[in-house]
């Protein structure tokens, strides 16, 4: 584990990703960090200092989108819901250095869903292997917490009991996420003032695609929050029932390309899992609406390279105008 008191003196340390096998630059200047350096760094601690411009913009972009939401604030604890992809990878990452910005306590979790037999997640699961080594090299705690009921069924059961609404077996996958996550946060509550959020890697594509998608469904037309607080609620899958406790759901990535994410770790040398080619119902298969809407915006995007922030910024601005 680096000694941070040492590495002060070289450079300032909350705007560094720090593991125990590299230092991750996430704003070089702010850093006050030279070539020089990092080169001395590199000597005198004996592990490698990596730069990479993508990484250093996406950490810029989200630091940006923290502060102007007020996500984060000082000595939260937060729980990053780790699937060992790209983007929840890179959030917990990029998360790191909030522990000395502002003293915050992370923590990961890993949730082992059992989607019609298939457990992408489970601890049996090599790819597993890939989030325990990060957490470590991170001195982040982490822990697989199991679901056993099969979340396509859930789904199934919820379309049979409601009328006119067919839910999809992510929608349920979502519940069961939260469930887990959030009886997970109360048990790090030890006093009053304790304030846990549960945090996603939810992307601008995901914010885009949600609101695409809506659209396309003739539904009403939501966008995913930076922060959002919910309350205590019961979901009836009358054959039993499954409580979500209240809680702070946080999505600092909102503002983020997942290709800027993609590069930033492939350059950093940050290995992910590719959980979404295990999961039978992930974006790219099947003929969903969702898919549609990403397909959609993809190709539009060729031709208005900033087509998905001005979809995004089309409903917020609508849903400011209709407060007012």
């Amino acid at each position: 584990m680096i000694n941070i008191k040492e590495l002060k003196k070289y450079c300032n340390p909350s705007y560094l990703t720090i593991r125990n096998d590299k230092i991750i630059v996430c704003n070089k200047g702010l850093a006050r960090l030279s070539k020089e350096k990092m080169k001395k760094i590199e000597e005198d601690f004996g592990i490698p200092v990596v730069y990479s411009r993508n990484y250093e913009e996406i950490s810029q972009k989200m630091g940006r989108y923290i502060s102007k939401h007020n996500i984060i604030s000082p000595r939260d604890k937060i729980i990053v819901g780790l699937s060992g992809g790209k983007d929840s990878l890179s959030l917990l990452h990029l998360l790191e250095p909030y522990r000395r910005k502002f003293g915050i306590e992370l923590y990961a979790v890993t949730v082992d869903l059992n989607i019609q037999n298939n457990r992408p997640w489970s601890e049996s699961n090599k790819n597993m292997d890939i989030i325990k080594k990060h957490c470590e090299s991170l001195n982040i705690p982490h822990e697989i917490i199991g679901f056993d009921k099969d979340v396509v069924e859930m789904s199934k059961i919820l379309s049979e009991n409601t009328k006119g609404i067919e839910y999809s077996p992510c929608f349920s996958c979502s519940i069961v996420r939260r469930h887990v996550l959030t009886n997970y946060a109360e048990q790090l509550i030890e006093n009053d003032n304790d304030v846990v959020k549960i945090a996603f890697g939810h992307t601008l594509e995901d914010n885009s695609d949600t609101v695409m998608a809506n659209i396309f469904k003739g539904d009403i037309i939501k966008a995913l929050e930076p922060i959002k607080n919910f309350e205590e609620t019961i979901v009836d899958f009358k054959d039993f029932k499954l409580s979500l406790r209240a809680s702070t759901i946080i999505r600092p990535l909102l503002s983020v390309p997942e290709e800027k994410i993609k590069r930033a770790l492939i350059e950093c040398g940050v290995e992910f899992y590719k959980d979404k080619d295990e999961c039978p119902f992930s974006r790219h298969r099947g003929d969903s609406i969702r898919r549609k809407a990403h397909e959609t915006l993809s190709l539009l995007e060729k031709d208005v390279s900033n087509i998905r922030e001005m979809v995004v910024s089309s409903i917020l601005k609508t849903v400011e105008l209709y407060k007012k």
